[in-house]
């Protein structure tokens, strides 16, 4: 057990004089004091992502569908000599 704290503190002696010199030179006030804008840009990247979302989703259900009534057309008018075109 004495090997383990003892390597555990030589591996950590660094980092807790870097922590130690950091809070030694660091000012009583927070860096970051106005959060305001925080919670406005959440929202949007959250809008942008459900509106990727839901773009990306109506193409493909469109095309889908849309493959499946020109499936549809064309078996109901297979008969016909002419070639079908839809706009």
């Amino acid at each position: 057990m004495e090997k383990a704290d003892l390597f555990n503190q030589e591996f950590n002696s660094h980092q807790q004089e870097l922590v130690q010199n950091l809070d030694a030179n660091m000012h009583a006030q927070k860096l970051l004091v106005n959060q305001k804008g925080q919670a406005f840009i959440e929202f949007l990247f959250i809008l942008l992502a459900m509106i990727l979302i839901s773009f990306g989703m109506l193409k493909g259900l469109n095309s889908s569908i849309s493959q499946r009534w020109l499936g549809t057309v064309k078996a109901i008018a297979k008969p016909t000599p002419t070639d079908i075109q839809l706009r």
